[in-house]
């Protein structure tokens, strides 16, 4: 009782501290691609947008870090109550998985199945358009010189 009543301050900022890097480390280690978007992925994805939105807001970069902070906590917090039910194995397991790289076909829109079983390589077709808009970009800069 002696140390909880010489150190009380110290204990009530380190708690708060040591959860935010827990969470820290946990997002780190988790997943950062799912077809299926789960774990911290929404709340990733919501950060971003919402940085996008911010334009020259005061203090909003602060705001949406803190809120995406808010929203890790949660995904943790879930995952403890519901391996506390009894609906999932682990307390990580809503967000340490195996990800997946595909929508399964149940999933997936009839349309964007026709478009990979038709185009199959994507990442290889992204690398030519890419290489084909550095071309059209060098011919741009050099035609803009000649005028």
């Amino acid at each position: 009782m002696a140390f909880i009543k010489n150190y009380w301050f110290g204990l009530l900022v380190a708690i708060p501290v040591a959860i935010y890097i827990i969470v820290f480390f946990l997002v780190l280690a988790s997943p950062k691609q799912d077809a299926l978007k789960r774990g911290f992925i929404p709340c990733t994805e919501k950060m971003a947008a919402a940085l996008i939105d911010c334009r020259k807001e005061k203090f909003c970069l602060l705001k949406e870090v803190i809120a995406n902070s808010w929203c890790n906590i949660r995904v943790v917090g879930r995952g403890i109550n519901l391996w506390l039910q009894g609906r999932q194995p682990t307390p990580w397991a809503n967000y340490m998985f195996e990800p997946e790289t595909s929508a399964p076909p149940e999933k997936m829109h009839p349309e964007l199945a026709d478009f990979y079983q038709k185009d199959g390589d994507v990442a290889k077709n992204m690398l030519n358009l890419k290489q084909k808009n550095r071309e059209l970009e060098k011919e741009v800069l050099k035609n803009g010189k000649a005028e």
